[in-house]
């Protein structure tokens, strides 16, 4: 009996929500015997009793390993994520979801998987340079990226999933086969379903910015172009932002924050700081006007995105990478240069006129089902 391993170090954005799809897919499969959910206490605590109710066994990491797996230097991250993937792999096939950090180390690593097992996750930080100047510097960051993929997928013995749809067709991705397209699902539409919308006393609409709150998510320049706004559009809207700040972005942030404020009395801007459920995210999202996602030329993917689209949201997004390249694609909202504040600002005016965030091609291709579909293939098949 195959016994399938989800090895998850990790504890904010997608991953309750992956770990808890992808589970629950693997305990309907016919060649999965055996299920096992190896974490840290919070995600076990999360979502540890559904997965008993599956019949998988629930393992919490040790303090120390998991420090060591999501502290410090990347590469010693990673080193220590790969490591704990190998073990797990004596039991059977393992799927370490977030592989972009262990990816340099199983590049490095010239051991076969102990025995003859299987290790597979996702790129969810894919090359896709979309709108970005080409230089010498992308070109080098291309190589070293293709060349780790490659030297993986050797380790590994199959492709790597990525989030891109653009990389595995490329000419390096058909040259290396290192990497095979899995399309990032939306958010449990469920939730959407059941959660309502909360009213404001105030009557203004929300301008909501949520997830992980980071220098690199742009909320530094967010609050740069709300002072821009006039008093007329202030009268009318709120700024709301909803996730856990970075620590290196805290206290920064707040005296951003109450800079605004002092300067000008008559902005609200919102702010809460913790970890927040899918299901209260979902009433967040539900209640907003606007999602406004200004991400500093992330190459990676997003799943504020994909709670737009699903919600029928307006969006306003980067006009670069994987974010960009969907956003003008699939017409899923407004694409502008969130490096420059005015340009968002002049956005936010204009929000109500963009594009809806409604794509039913889009949704229907970036559901659960597809995205499970290539993981158990990827992790069990191949």
């Amino acid at each position: 009996m195959t016994t399938f391993t989800y090895l998850e170090p990790l504890t904010e954005g997608h991953c309750t929500f992956w770990a808890q799809m992808v589970l629950e897919a693997a305990a309907r499969d016919a060649r999965v015997g055996r299920l096992r959910l190896v974490t840290g206490p919070q995600i076990a605590e999360r979502i540890g009793d559904r997965v008993a109710g599956l019949g998988g066994k629930v393992v919490v990491i040790e303090p120390d390993t998991l420090a060591r797996m999501t502290q410090g230097r990347l590469l010693a991250r990673g080193w220590a994520q790969w490591q704990a993937a190998r073990r797990e792999a004596r039991k059977g096939p393992v799927f370490l979801p977030f592989f972009d950090h262990a990816v340099v180390a199983a590049a490095l690593d010239p051991r076969p998987i102990p025995g003859g097992g299987r290790i597979s996750g996702v790129i969810f930080r894919p090359p896709n340079r979309h709108g970005l100047a080409d230089t010498w510097q992308s070109r080098i960051d291309s190589l070293r990226r293709w060349t780790t993929y490659r030297l993986a997928r050797r380790t590994l013995g199959g492709p790597l999933l990525t989030l891109d749809e653009v990389a595995p067709a490329s000419s390096a991705g058909r040259a290396t086969g290192a990497l095979r397209y899995l399309p990032d699902p939306a958010p449990d539409l469920s939730l959407l379903a059941s959660a309502s919308p909360a009213l404001r006393d105030d009557g203004r609409r929300v301008v909501l910015v949520f997830g992980a709150l980071t220098e690199r998510k742009g909320i530094f320049q967010a609050l740069a172009a709300w002072e821009m706004l006039d008093p007329a559009f202030h009268a009318g809207h709120a700024l709301r932002f909803v996730g856990r700040l970075g620590a290196d972005e805290r206290d920064r942030f707040l005296r951003a924050r109450d800079g605004c404020r002092k300067r000008r009395p008559d902005m609200r801007i919102e702010l809460e700081d913790r970890f927040v459920s899918d299901l209260d995210l979902a009433r967040e999202v539900l209640s907003a006007a606007v999602i406004l996602a200004p991400y500093q030329n992330h190459v990676g993917s997003s799943g504020v995105l994909h709670w737009a689209v699903a919600a029928g949201r307006p969006l306003i997004t980067q006009n670069t990478g994987l974010i960009g390249y969907q956003v003008e694609r699939y017409g899923l909202g407004r694409a502008t240069d969130c490096t420059d504040p005015a340009r968002i600002a002049t956005a936010l005016l204009d929000c109500d006129s963009g594009a809806r965030a409604i794509s039913g091609a889009f949704l229907k291709e970036h559901s659960p089902g597809a995205a499970i579909e290539a993981v158990l293939r990827t992790a069990l098949d191949d």
